[in-house]
């Protein structure tokens, strides 16, 4: 099922999140308007370009969001 899918891709950016920043981070699935999407959260906004064109490219078909939140928001 697609839901399924998209919670192996949260898992996979997950793992892999640690490579890209070196800052806190969250992955989760969120809904509005447009329906369900992932949302990547990052407090270390330096190479927040990188990351998003990285993991769209990888996982197309999803839609991914990159929401840059200040320091010690995810704490």
């Amino acid at each position: 099922s697609q839901l399924m899918q998209r919670k192996d891709v949260v898992e996979l950016i997950r793992v892999d999140m640690p490579d890209h920043t070196d800052g806190a981070f969250d992955v989760r699935i969120e809904s509005d308007d447009g329906g369900n999407h992932i949302v990547i959260y990052i407090e270390d906004h330096r190479d927040s370009n990188k990351i998003l064109s990285s993991f769209t490219e990888r996982f197309k078909g999803h839609r991914i969001l990159l929401m840059l939140v200040p320091k010690d928001f995810l704490h």
